[in-house]
C-alpha cells in the first residue's frame, strides 16, 4: 500500500472541521495498536465510511452491498497512516504500543471506489448544495437559545454538527440569524430528563418545498446531530 501526497489532503481535512466535506474519500477510524489484530477491520471500517460519505446516504452503513465491497478494502484503501491519541503521555509496560488507542486515517482511492459503487448500482455524489443549519436549543439548565457562527454557547453545538458534516460528507454552514436559504437543515434540540437525553426534531427546505420531517429521542448530543445531517444528506442524495 502506497503513501500518497493525497493522505495530506485527507489529515486537513479531518483535523479541520470547518473543511466538512472537503475529501468525500477520507477515513477516521479509532483502532487499538498499530499491529495486524485491528487493521483489517480498520480498513473495513474505513471503506464503510467512505461508501456513506460518497453516496450520501447514511442507510447504507449496514447494506449487504456495502459488506460486500467493504471485504475488498485492502485494494481500495491507497494509503494510511497512525495518529496516537495519547500523544505526549508516557507509554509504560502495561500501556504500550500494542494496546495504546490510534486514529487509523486513511485515504480510499476515487477510481476504485467508484467503479466498485457502480458494480453493486450505486453512485457517487459529487454535485452537494450547502446545508444552512438554522438550530434552536433548550439546555439542560433550561436556557433557551440560537446556535449561531460564533457564540460561545454554541461552541460545543458547532463541534458536533460540524462532526457531522464531516463524516457525511456535507458543507454546513451556520447563520448569524435564522433565515430562508436555499437548502436549509431547521431543527430544534432540547434536553428531556424524562427521555434521558436529547430529543431533536428536524425539518428539510429545499427551494422553499418541505423534503421531510423527522425526530431522534433520548439520543446523545452527537447522535442528535448526526441525526439532523445524515438525515438531510439521505433525503438529498440522488
Amino acid at each position: 500500500m502506497m503513501r500518497s501526497p493525497l493522505l495530506v489532503c485527507a489529515l486537513l481535512a479531518l483535523a479541520s472541521p470547518a473543511r466538512a466535506g472537503s475529501d468525500l474519500f477520507a477515513c477516521r477510524v479509532i483502532v487499538t495498536g498499530t499491529d495486524m489484530r485491528s487493521r483489517p477491520e480498520a480498513l473495513a471500517q474505513c471503506v464503510r465510511q467512505v461508501v456513506v460519505k460518497v453516496t450520501g446516504k447514511p442507510s447504507l452503513a449496514d447494506d449487504a452491498r456495502t459488506t460486500a465491497i467493504a471485504q475488498r478494502a485492502d485494494a481500495l484503501v491507497e494509503d494510511f497512516v497512525y495518529l496516537d491519541r495519547m500523544s505526549g503521555i508516557p507509554r509504560h509496560d502495561e500501556q504500550g504500543t500494542r494496546d495504546r488507542p490510534f486514529d487509523f486515517v486513511g485515504h480510499v482511492d476515487e477510481a476504485r471506489i467508484t467503479a466498485a459503487l457502480e458494480s453493486a448500482g450505486l453512485r457517487p455524489w459529487l454535485a452537494r448544495p450547502k446545508l444552512v443549519a438554522s438550530v434552536s436549543i433548550r439546555a439542560r439548565d433550561g436556557a433557551t437559545f440560537w446556535m449561531t457562527p460564533d457564540d460561545d454557547d454554541s461552541e460545543r453545538h458547532r463541534q458536533s454538527v460540524l462532526a457531522a458534516a464531516d463524516r457525511f460528507g456535507m458543507r454546513v454552514a451556520i447563520p448569524a440569524q435564522p433565515g430562508a436559504a436555499p437548502v436549509s437543515l431547521q431543527g430544534t434540540l432540547a434536553w428531556s430528563d424524562n427521555d434521558f437525553g436529547w430529543n431533536a426534531d428536524w425539518k428539510l427546505v429545499q427551494d422553499g418545498v418541505e423534503r421531510g420531517r423527522w425526530t431522534v429521542r433520548g439520543v446523545s448530543f452527537d447522535e442528535a446531530y448526526r441525526s439532523g445531517v445524515g438525515g438531510a444528506a439521505e433525503r438529498l442524495s440522488p
